[in-house]
């Protein structure tokens, strides 16, 4: 069948919402996708059984026979189907009983599709992320076994061929029982298309494409479609949603937050003298940091604080500060605000919790705030927020005692108040690896996940990005900034909360499968960031980014003292994603020379025999760089045997073939007595060498590295 002009798609839209339909019946459904390139079976209406009978032949036998209406949304539970009509008698039959359903308007009289392989696609709109595509495996076990993918519109080609690969079952696109494999680019062009219908025309709220069955040919045919139009939900489900509370407005530009980052001075609001309390602590850590500009106190009591004199109140400050830091409670916040304000102060972190993540009170309080913001165009970060981190400049918000913060390369985003205190306390006694900037984001009232992120894809001092949210603002906007960040930047991120948000009653199968987390994992691939599910990859990345650069590829060779290891280690290996290729002939040779002849070397390296023949030391250096030195290989991750009863390695050797080959990452873990790990770290990560306490993060961490480094060259 051609496709129908634009007028016609607009036109069908219009009509149904004219006449009150909440949805297109559909016939109307698919005459409306096919304007936009998506392939339907043939088909036709008839207004009597006889006429039925008549297009059927027109058609040709055998053909599905199917009830029609705008309201008939579920037609198999309604038993408004009949398959495998062969005969004019039989449509005739099957037609009478389809006629007298409620709802039903017409007869569908529809080829028979072939083909085994069902697909299901859609659209839908999300309360928070918009418009959204899904894709996945069709038919009746759609919402039974759920194997979607979820993109945020609109959709480029590379992102729908990558949603494709993505599902449990996406073998099904292969040649399959004699089939061919199944058009990819075809199926590519729908989904994209349905993220194009998804902007052009409001007016659609839902689209379901079950089945999108394939034919003997490989190309798809939409056998089943729903469009559901806006304003369709039921009056329970507009009861339960959630009354959106106000938040701040913010421009589209890239907002300078320099100030927080490089101020010349600060003003603390809430000045303490008390040593413990969170408006002393602050005033040390920036001392113990070596800040160079000036430091406003701010108390009622006034008098002195740590060598510094305290001023009254905002107003009597002698001049006008970069960076106000409040440090009071909730309910004397908004006053503070207004008076930085007054005085000329634009950029402000609120410390304080007691808002809208409390009760209804403290969202009130909250609301004033950004009142607040919005009437003096002011920046801030928080409220409920530990505070920042800038090393490059020697300055933190941070109550919480840190002392000196080591400088690095990687920054962080944090929606937890606990990154810029004790989980940055564990990074700097226990992981030895610096930051460069720290934001905790708190209530993101103003300053948000997307915000910080315009910041740091600018920043020459981030190298690499790390994010924990609990909750995005602006979705749209972070995704459009991080596609352009991960580019030249990695980005890995620790998403919490998520929850299935189909909880209520909805009319398609595309609403009733999105939940958040399936769009949060769909919004993060297309963005090109690596989503990681564990607290402490949070930590571990980022000590790997500080110290190794990204590896080439996903091809790794590991050393250990156990086939047990080995075994185990190959397959957790193949379960991240990551290869263990074969080696080279010249470093199977190399190895082959320092082991015991009965003993055949491959990779992974069995390092048992040269090291109890050779010695501990000489195995690991001979066996690492012949891997090191082998075109096959990205990374390497020797398993040291750590105990005084096989002698204990110097460690300089893996310092010096890390500076030997520096574009392949060694990531050292353990094997033996603790005291000797612990003795291993200590000097291997001051020289810039990560380690790992259990045997399998160093492949976990590989694998987030792996895929940063394939994200930002798609």
């Amino acid at each position: 069948m051609t496709s129908i002009n634009n007028l016609e798609a607009t036109d069908i839209i219009n009509k149904a919402i004219a006449s009150g339909q909440t949805a297109l019946s559909e016939y109307d459904a698919k005459r409306f996708l096919l304007h936009f390139g998506v392939p339907i079976s043939r088909e036709t209406v008839a207004h009597s059984a006889d006429s039925a009978a008549i297009e059927a032949k027109r058609i040709g036998f055998p053909v599905v026979l199917k009830a029609c209406g705008a309201n008939l949304f579920h037609k198999t539970e309604l038993g408004g189907i009949a398959l495998n009509l062969s005969a004019a008698e039989h449509v005739r039959t099957e037609g009478e009983r389809l006629l007298k359903i409620k709802g039903c308007e017409a007869l569908l009289v529809q080829e028979m599709v072939i083909g085994e392989r069902e697909l299901v696609c859609g659209m839908t709109r999300d309360e928070l992320f918009g418009p959204c595509v899904m894709f996945g495996l069709g038919g009746i076990f759609t919402e039974l076994i759920e194997d979607v993918v979820f993109r945020i519109a609109p959709l480029t080609l590379d992102d729908a061929r990558e949603m494709i690969t993505e599902i449990r079952t996406q073998k099904i696109t292969d040649s399959f029982r004699g089939q061919p494999a199944i058009d990819v680019d075809l199926l590519s062009k729908i989904l994209v298309a349905l993220g194009q219908i998804a902007l052009q025309y409001e007016q659609v709220h839902q689209i379901d494409i079950n089945p999108l069955k394939i034919r003997p040919d490989g190309k798809p045919a939409a056998v089943d479609a729903l469009v559901v139009l806006k304003g369709s939900e039921s009056d329970s489900e507009k009861h339960l949603a959630e009354p959106k509370r106000l938040v701040s407005s913010f421009s589209t530009a890239k907002e300078d937050l320099a100030p927080f980052f490089e101020p010349n001075s600060v003003a603390i609001v809430g000045a303490s003298a008390v040593s413990g309390k969170p408006g002393h602590e602050v005033i040390r850590n920036i001392q113990a940091n070596g800040y160079t500009g000036k430091i406003f106190l701010v108390n009622p009591k006034g008098g002195e604080i740590l060598g510094l004199p305290v001023h009254p109140s905002i107003e009597s400050l002698p001049e006008r500060a970069d960076l106000a830091i409040i440090i009071l409670p909730a309910k004397i916040c908004v006053q503070a605000l207004s008076d930085c304000a007054a005085k000329g102060i634009r950029h402000v972190v609120i410390s304080a919790g007691g808002f809208a993540e409390v009760d209804d009170s403290g969202a009130r309080t909250q609301q004033k705030l950004i009142e607040v913001i919005n009437e003096y165009d002011l920046r801030v970060l928080g409220p409920n927020t530990s505070g920042h981190i800038s090393t490059p400049h020697n300055f933190t918000s941070s109550f919480f005692p840190l002392d000196k913060i080591q400088r690095g390369k990687v920054s962080y985003i944090a929606q937890t108040g606990n990154f810029a205190t004790h989980t940055m306390k564990h990074i700097l006694t226990a992981e030895h690896f610096g930051v460069a900037r720290v934001i905790g984001l708190g209530n993101a009232i103003d300053i948000n996940e997307s915000t910080a992120l315009e910041y740091l894809a600018e920043d020459p001092e981030t190298d690499a990005v790390i994010i924990y949210l609990e909750s995005f603002k602006q979705p749209e906007r972070f995704l459009e900034t991080a596609r352009k960040v991960t580019r030249k930047k990695p980005i890995v991120m620790l998403k919490s909360g998520t929850t299935e948000a189909g909880k209520r009653a909805a009319v398609a199968h595309t609403a009733s499968m999105a939940g958040e987390d399936r769009i949060v994992d769909g919004m993060l691939r297309q963005a090109g960031i690596v989503r990681i599910r564990d607290y402490t990859h949070l930590i571990l990345a980022g000590k790997a980014l500080s110290m190794v650069p990204l590896p080439q590829g996903n091809r790794v060779s590991f050393l250990a003292p156990s086939g047990a290891m080995l075994v185990v280690l190959t397959d957790l290996c193949i379960r991240l994603g990551l290869e263990v290729p074969a080696l080279e002939p010249h470093s199977l040779q190399r190895i082959q020379e320092i082991s015991p002849p009965f003993i055949r070397m491959r990779n992974p390296v069995d390092i048992w025999g040269a090291a109890s023949t050779q010695g501990v030391e000489f195995a690991y250096r001979e066996g690492m760089e012949a891997v090191l030195a082998d075109s096959n290989i990205d990374a390497v991750v020797p398993v040291l045997m750590l105990t005084k009863e096989t002698a204990l390695p110097s460690f300089d050797f893996i310092v010096e073939l890390a500076q030997k080959y520096p574009e392949k990452p060694i990531f050292v873990t353990f094997s033996g007595e603790k005291q000797y790990a612990d003795e291993c770290k200590a000097y291997l990560e001051p020289r810039g060498i990560a380690t790992f306490p259990e045997i399998e993060q160093p492949f976990e961490v590989l694998s987030i590295l792996a895929r940063c480094r394939r994200f930002m060259e798609r």
